[in-house]
């Protein structure tokens, strides 16, 4: 595959405050003011001096086009790229009152006022029949501590047996909803139902938050601290992750822009 350059203002993103090269061609050199960052006065002067004026190597990319492949195929694509997933625990109540456990990784936060929080349920299974049902159930974080524990509650057992007594997890009682709590997770998100929205082969599944509880142990005053909390994620194929190095960095606001990336400068 091959890139073709044309001026320096179709490479925007790669200019900074470096100085720009003597030896390429007029075509390729900046406006005046601009510079490039050494890396890619090294693209340019490579390419120079090959003889590679108006081409040049550059990244290769495969296509994958989801009207060409199946949908499992695509779905593991997805789900590799789609990284990292936090997992969603849910325990809900079927109407015979058998408790049910299930790891659900395609999980976010719907909406902050109301507080919901959506969780994907792929195909039909349990956890969707007794919310449906019963209209409540429960998010429980899955700490990294309990990994062996959240992928066992995975197992397709019948509606007949309950995930916590197959795998041998303590239940808790929790405060306005039916469902029990994971008695070992740091945090719990007692829901009620609020809308499903059936899309494709799956249905998405949107909860109110009506009570949180969350462990005094990770807790730094009122916040919960991420690494004291240590949740898993989903990743591609059988892969969990764990939390790594954390990076603490604040948004800018518009009237603190610095500038080096370009685009609009603060006026002084």
């Amino acid at each position: 595959m091959k890139l073709i350059l044309q001026t320096a203002t179709t490479l925007p993103h790669l200019l900074s405050s470096h100085s720009e090269p003597a030896n390429i061609p007029y075509a390729w050199r900046l406006p005046a003011g601009r510079r490039c960052r050494p890396d890619v006065r090294h693209f340019m002067t490579t390419a120079h001096a090959t003889g590679g004026w108006r081409e040049h190597e550059a990244m290769v990319r495969k296509q994958f086009d989801p009207a060409k492949l199946s949908a499992r195929d695509f779905y593991q694509l997805l789900t590799a790229v789609v990284v990292p997933r936090p997992v969603a625990w849910v325990s809900s109540t079927s109407v015979e009152g058998v408790d049910n456990l299930a790891p659900h990784s395609f999980y976010t936060v719907a909406s902050v006022n109301p507080p919901i929080v959506q969780v994907t349920s792929v195909g039909e299974k349990d956890s969707l029949r007794n919310i449906e049902a019963q209209g409540e159930f429960v998010v429980n974080l899955t700490p990294a501590s309990l990994l062996d524990e959240v992928n066992a509650t995975g197992t397709d057992f019948p509606p007949n047996i309950s995930e916590f007594d197959a795998v041998g997890l303590l239940r808790e009682p929790s405060a306005v909803v039916r469902p029990p709590r994971v008695k070992d997770s740091p945090v719990a998100l007692e829901c009620r139902l609020h809308r499903t929205l059936p899309l494709g082969d799956c249905t998405l599944v949107f909860g109110e938050v009506v009570y949180a509880v969350v462990t005094t142990d990770v807790l730094e005053g009122d916040h919960p601290r991420i690494d004291l909390l240590a949740p898993l994620s989903r990743l591609g194929r059988s892969e969990w992750g764990t939390l790594g190095s954390i990076t603490e960095l604040r948004r800018i606001r518009v009237k603190d822009w610095p500038g080096q990336f370009g685009g609009p400068r603060r006026e002084e």
